[in-house]
């Protein structure tokens, strides 16, 4: 097993120095993933991580999960994060709880047209307050009708299948959507911070219109559902911050290895060796932190406590490391060529997606006074 996950991390990091690392400016600047990198997402298993084998995917556990992303995010942190929200949110979530024709629908379209799957929670009133959702759903026989709207949903524009929570009757719901079906709206937001390239949109629902068998799992489960993929998904999204972390780290040796300053090389400053060892060190805590939740959770433990301390400490990490990267680089790392300045924008979400830090602070808090 050890072997097959050795070769799986070395062809991902073949891949992302061949194919991300070149394109990674591009991508940023312009905020868009190209079509033919996303087939080679694709052909090199990247958008079906979590799928079983007998569905052409990987099966990879969460562990090995967490090892891609940090590879994957080193590289670029907006294909990391948009890697990490299609295969830790959206593909999870059906992955979970659909039944087999859902599954089997999604990752069928996914072969053919290697577009990702949107997961949509948050709205304009309710993020980390997931049960005040506004979007709602009502009966009308054996269908549902849907009206409302969610904000800032990764993929809403590139997406083919929309996994949509929705509060009525029965509960709060999660819907099963074909991105294409008549009375969906999807706006692209512009002018992100960071993690560019990997889409964000609001959508709209007018009078959505869907067969009950829409639903993912039973009626009313949708809440459960939504917490239980969360708790995965900050394990996924802490190998995202600790890729950005870990970039900022080797960029900053490589340069105060190269950069001369009264005649002698940055790195022989104590000052800057202070600085490395600091990020060197907290990125390794972060790190035995996120691999102990992975290890929990692919051990089937409860992994509450343990998937927000890794999500809190590895961005703040993140948020860390990319600052004392600026300040190593001094004037040049302000300065959009030497990518300095995408780490820190990249790392900011980080410490918002996936729930606040805010919010794991209350869960941690919580789990420790049960």
């Amino acid at each position: 097993m050890r072997e097959e996950t050795d070769i799986i991390l070395r062809t991902v990091e073949e891949f992302s120095k061949k194919y991300i690392e070149p394109e990674a400016k591009r991508i940023d600047f312009e905020d868009h993933i190209p079509d033919d990198l996303w087939d080679k997402f694709y052909d090199y298993g990247l958008m079906l991580l979590r799928a079983d084998e007998r569905y052409g995917g990987i099966n990879s556990d969460m562990k090995t999960f967490l090892e891609i992303l940090k590879i994957i995010s080193f590289y670029s942190g907006g294909i990391g994060l948009s890697l990490e929200a299609h295969n830790g949110l959206g593909m999870e979530h059906v992955l979970k709880f659909g039944n087999e024709e859902q599954k089997s629908e999604v990752i069928e379209k996914i072969k053919r047209y290697h577009r990702p799957v949107a997961w949509a929670l948050t709205e304009t009133s309710s993020g980390s307050d997931a049960k005040n959702m506004k979007t709602e759903y009502r009966k009308n026989g054996n269908r549902y009708i849907i009206n409302g709207s969610k904000i800032f949903i990764t993929h809403g524009i590139s997406s083919n299948h929309i996994v949509l929570m929705a509060k009525g009757e029965e509960g709060i719901n999660a819907f099963l959507l074909d991105a294409n079906e008549f009375g969906i709206e999807r706006n692209k937001l512009n002018d992100k911070m960071g993690v560019r390239g990997s889409d964000t949109a609001e959508i709209i629902f007018h009078d959505v219109e869907v067969n009950r068998d829409r639903i993912i799992g039973k009626p009313g489960e949708g809440f459960r559902q939504v917490m239980d993929v969360l708790i995965g998904g900050r394990i996924a999204i802490s190998g995202v911050a600790l890729g950005i972390a870990k970039s900022a780290l080797q960029k900053s040796i490589e340069y105060s290895k190269e950069r001369t300053a009264f005649n002698q090389k940055l790195a022989d400053f104590e000052g800057i060796q202070f600085y490395l060892a600091e990020m060197a060190t907290e990125i390794r805590a972060a790190e035995l932190l996120a691999e102990k939740a992975a290890e929990m959770h692919d051990n089937g433990m409860h992994s509450r406590l343990y998937s927000s301390m890794a999500k809190y400490k590895s961005s703040q990490v993140a948020m860390l490391c990319s600052r004392l990267a600026i300040q190593i680089h001094g004037g040049y790392g302000y300065f959009r060529d030497f990518g300095i300045d995408r780490l820190l924008r990249d790392a900011k979400l980080m410490e918002i997606g996936e729930g606040t830090n805010e919010i794991q602070k209350i869960i941690i808090s919580k789990e420790l006074l049960k």
